[in-house]
């Protein structure tokens, strides 16, 4: 066994709809908001369509780094949508069937 080994699968968890949040982006003054709530284990859906590129870049490079820590990821749902969640809940069935229900092809 290798420090590095592939051996840790992860365990789909299942969140409430409820819980999912959506936001609106206009600047990045509410990046601490958001990052509370990816720390909380809270999924948190993200639209950057009114928002500046700049500002949009700013907070997505943040709060990479905040899903990083906290093993999670970001999908992109549709151009300037993003759902960011723990990945355990992302492969949960209510993640899942938002993704699947929303995602553009």
């Amino acid at each position: 066994m290798g420090l590095f080994s592939k051996n840790n699968k992860i365990e789909a968890t299942n969140v409430d709809f409820d819980d999912l949040k959506f936001y609106r982006v206009t600047d990045s003054k509410s990046i601490y908001e958001y990052a509370e709530r990816i720390m909380h284990r809270y999924p948190i859906v993200l639209n950057f369509t009114d928002c500046l590129i700049s500002e949009a870049n700013e907070v997505l490079m943040f709060l990479s780094g905040v899903l990083y820590a906290c093993d999670g990821e970001i999908v992109k749902i549709q151009d300037k949508i993003y759902l960011m969640a723990q990945k355990s809940d992302l492969i949960g069935p209510t993640l899942t069937k938002f993704i699947n229900d929303y995602k553009k092809k």
